[in-house]
C-alpha cells in the first residue's frame, strides 16, 4: 500500500515510525519549515524522513495547482495527516481512493482545531485522547475511525499530556494500520451537536488574569509551561513568567487579585485563593525559585500584579489608529479589537454612530460623525496625526454599481485617492481594503495575490466598475509604495460576513450583500430569490476570523505585511448562494425566535436582468488562495459556515423585532 504522509512534530514522527513498522510504503512525505520565531523542542520530520531516504517537501501553499498536480501523479493509495498545521483541500482529499486520514490529538468532536492539548489544560479537562478520522474539507469533521482514551492528572503539563499524545498515536496506529491494509476498518459519524472548536495559541494569551480563581490561573500555568511560552504578569513595568505553581485556598479572601501575600513562600492573591510560586523568571532572566524571584527583585508583601494590557499602556506609547467608516461592517469590529488588545488608540468617522456608539465610554476611542467628501480639513489633520490609516469608506453592492456607478467612481476612488496622497505627504502607512472582486473573470481555480491576472467584462457590464476602479487604487498604491517609499499593505476580502453586515433596510432596496438581502425574504415571508438559480459560489468569511488578519497586518511584526497584498478568506466555507439559503433555512428554523416571523415562502428563481438591470455580470466562483496570510502571518480561518451564518442570522432577527419590522 502507497502512501503520502503530511506530519509535523513529534506526533508526525510517531506517526511515519508506525507506517514503516507496519510495512506501509511512504512515497513522500510533505511538512514544515521550522518557525525561527518557535521554540524548537521536538523532533524533525524532514530529518526522519530523509534518514529513510523518503523524499520530503515544505511547500508555502499545499493546495496550489502544482502540488496537486504531483501528489495526483504520485497516485497513492491512501493519504495519512500528522499534525500538519494546513488544511488539505477537496483537490488533494479526492485524490487516493481509500481516502484521507488524519490523527487529532483529542476526543472528537470535542476540541476541533489548533493546540488541543494546551487547551484542555486552559479548561481543566480531566479526559484527553486521540483520535484518527476521515478528512473532509471542515478541520477534523471527518467520521470516526478509532479513539484512545488519556487520563489528565492534575500534575500534568502541556509537555507531558503532549508525550502522552505521542504514545497513544503509535498505539492507534499499530492496532489500526493491519485493518486499513485489510480493509476491515469502520467507522461513524461525528455528533456535531457536541463539537467544540479551538484556534491557534498565541504567546501574548499567556497573559495571567488574576482576578479568575486560583484553579483557572493554575491551569493556565501548566497548559503553557516550559517548552511554551510561558504565563506571564507585570510588576513595576518588568515582565515575569510563572513556570510552575502550587494552588492555595486558605488565604484573606479581602484581598485584591494579584497582591503579593507573602514572600516566603512567594504567594499571590487570585480572585478566589492564592498560587503559591514555585518557579519564576523575569523576562531575559533564568528560572529560579519563587522565593529568590522575590528576594532578587526586592518584592513584597502588599505589592500587586498586574495584567498585560494595562501595564502595555503605561510603559508603551499606543500607536494611533484613523479608521474611515468606523460605524461600517468591518470598521466596527475591527475597532473593538484594536480597543481590546490595549495598544492602540482608535480615531474614527462615519455618517452615523449606531453601530460603534456603545465604545463611545472607552478611552482610547474618538469619533467625529461627518462625511469623508466634505469634512476633508478634518481627515487631513488625522492623517497627519495618527500612525496608520485605513479607510474603508466604500459602495459595495453589485446593484450600486450599476444604479451610481458615477457615485462609485466618486466616492470609491476619487475620495480614496486623496488619503492616499495624503499618506504618500505625511509618511503614513495604510492599510487598503482591495476586493475580492479585483480578479473579476478570472478562470484560475483559485486567485492568487501574486500571480492571478485581472480579467473584467466588456463596458457596457458596468458591474464591473468597481472592480476596475479597486484595481487601479491597487496600482496606484503600489507604484507610490514603489516611487516614493508608501508603507502599504492591500489587503482582498473575501465574502465577509457576520453580525452588523449591511442594514434590512439597504437590503429592501436591493442594496446589501447577499446574505443580508435572503435574511429579509426570511424576515418578511417573501420568497428567497435565487439570482440565476443561485448557483454562484462564494467562500464565506466569518468577520472575526477576517478582522483577527487585519489586525496581524497592523500589528506588522517584523514588518512582514509592508508592501505585501493579502487574501483574506475561508476557502473551506465555499457554498452556492442556493446551498447558502439552504443553510439559512435550516438555522431560522431551529431559531427560538422563529415564531416571531410569517412562514418561509420557498425559493425563487428569478433572471440576473429582472434584479440588478442590464448591467450585471457574474462570475461562478471566487476561491482565494491564503497562502501569503498562512505564511506571513501565522493565520488561518477556524470559524466554519454553519457557525457564521446562526450569529448573523441571529443578529439581524433581532434587529428585526428591535425596530418592529415585523
Amino acid at each position: 500500500m502507497k502512501t503520502i504522509v503530511f506530519a509535523y512534530h513529534n506526533v508526525g514522527c510517531a506517526g511515519i515510525k508506525a507506517l514503516l513498522k507496519c510495512g506501509i510504503d511512504i512515497i513522500t512525505v510533505f511538512t514544515h519549515r521550522d518557525d525561527p520565531q518557535e521554540n524548537i523542542w521536538f523532533e524533525s520530520v524532514s530529518d526522519l524522513a530523509a534518514s529513510q531516504n523518503i523524499p520530503v517537501y515544505a511547500p508555502d501553499d499545499i493546495n496550489h495547482p502544482i502540488w496537486v498536480e504531483r501528489i495526483r501523479d504520485l497516485n497513492p493509495d491512501i493519504i495519512f495527516s500528522f499534525y500538519y498545521r494546513k488544511l488539505l483541500g477537496k483537490a488533494i482529499l479526492d485524490i487516493p481512493p481509500k481516502q484521507c486520514i488524519n490523527l487529532h490529538g483529542s476526543l472528537l468532536p470535542k476540541y476541533r482545531g489548533r493546540c488541543p492539548v494546551n487547551w484542555m489544560l486552559v479548561n481543566g479537562e480531566k479526559e484527553g485522547g486521540v483520535t484518527l478520522h476521515y478528512m473532509t474539507q471542515r478541520p477534523d469533521d471527518g467520521d470516526i475511525i478509532y479513539q484512545k482514551k488519556l487520563d489528565i492528572s492534575d500534575d500534568d503539563t502541556a509537555k507531558t499530556l503532549y508525550e502522552k499524545t505521542v504514545h497513544a498515536t503509535a498505539v492507534v496506529l499499530d492496532e489500526i494500520i493491519p485493518k486499513i491494509k485489510d480493509g476491515t476498518i469502520n467507522s461513524y459519524h461525528q455528533d456535531d451537536s457536541k463539537a467544540s472548536y479551538y484556534g491557534g495559541r498565541r504567546p501574548e494569551d499567556g497573559a495571567i488574569d488574576w482576578a479568575m480563581d486560583a484553579t483557572t490561573v493554575r491551569n493556565l500555568v501548566r497548559a503553557v509551561t516550559y517548552p511554551y511560552p510561558g504565563a506571564f504578569s507585570y510588576f513595576g513595568g518588568k515582565k515575569y513568567i510563572f513556570w510552575k505553581v502550587e494552588e492555595l485556598s486558605k488565604v484573606n479572601e479581602e484581598l485584591a487579585p494579584g497582591v503579593v501575600v507573602s514572600t516566603e513562600p512567594l504567594i499571590i492573591k487570585c480572585g478566589e485563593g492564592a498560587l503559591k510560586i514555585v518557579s519564576a523568571q523575569s523576562e531575559g532572566g533564568i528560572g529560579i525559585s519563587g522565593i529568590q524571584l522575590a528576594n532578587d527583585y526586592g518584592l513584597s508583601t502588599g505589592m500587586m500584579f498586574t495584567g498585560h494590557a494595562e501595564v502595555q499602556s503605561s510603559i508603551i506609547k499606543k500607536k494611533k489608529v484613523l479608521i474611515l467608516g468606523a460605524n461600517g461592517f468591518i470598521g466596527t469590529h475591527l475597532s473593538e479589537r484594536l480597543l481590546e488588545s490595549g495598544k492602540y488608540e482608535v480615531y474614527g468617522m462615519d455618517l452615523k454612530s449606531d453601530y460603534i456608539q456603545h465604545l463611545d465610554d472607552r478611552k482610547d476611542f474618538f469619533f467625529c460623525e461627518g462625511d469623508v467628501s466634505i469634512h476633508n480639513e478634518w481627515i487631513e489633520y488625522h492623517i497627519k496625526k495618527c500612525d496608520i490609516v485605513i479607510p474603508l469608506v466604500a459602495i459595495a453592492t453589485p446593484i450600486e454599481y450599476i444604479r451610481n456607478p458615477l457615485l462609485v467612481f466618486e466616492l470609491d476612488f476619487e475620495e480614496n485617492l486623496r488619503i492616499v496622497r495624503y499618506c504618500v505627504k505625511y509618511k503614513k502607512r495604510i492599510i487598503f481594503p482591495s476586493t475580492s472582486e479585483v480578479y473579476g473573470m478570472s478562470d484560475d481555480k483559485e486567485f492568487d495575490e501574486e500571480s492571478t491576472s485581472f480579467v473584467l467584462g466588456p463596458i457596457k457590464k458596468q458591474r464591473w466598475i468597481y472592480s476596475c476602479l479597486k484595481q487601479l487604487l491597487d496600482r496606484v498604491i503600489w507604484a507610490y509604495g514603489q516611487k516614493e517609499g508608501l508603507d502599504f499593505t492591500l489587503f482582498r476580502p473575501f465574502n465577509f460576513i457576520g453580525p452588523k453586515l449591511d442594514r434590512l433596510t439597504s437590503a429592501r432596496i436591493g442594496s446589501s450583500r447577499v446574505i443580508t438581502q435572503l435574511i429579509l425574504n426570511l424576515v418578511e415571508g417573501t420568497p428567497i430569490q435565487l439570482v440565476d438559480g443561485g448557483l454562484q459560489k462564494r467562500c464565506f468569511t466569518d468577520v472575526k476570523d477576517g478582522v483577527e488578519c487585519l489586525y496581524r497586518i497592523i500589528e506588522n511584526s517584523n514588518d512582514v505585511s509592508s508592501g505585501r497584498i493579502f487574501n483574506i478568506g475561508n476557502p473551506n466555507n465555499e457554498l452556492s448562494i442556493k446551498e447558502l439559503g439552504e443553510v439559512l433555512v435550516e438555522r431560522f428554523q431551529k431559531h427560538n425566535l422563529r415564531d416571531k416571523f410569517p412562514s418561509f415562502s420557498g425559493f425563487r428563481v428569478i433572471e440576473s436582468e429582472s434584479y440588478y438591470g442590464k448591467g450585471y455580470q457574474d462570475v461562478h466562483y471566487r476561491r482565494p488562495s491564503i497562502g501569503n496570510a498562512q505564511r506571513l502571518l501565522k493565520w488561518n480561518p477556524v470559524v466554519d459556515i454553519e457557525q457564521s451564518v446562526e450569529s448573523t442570522l441571529d443578529f439581524f432577527l433581532r434587529e428585526a423585532l428591535t425596530d418592529c419590522n415585523v
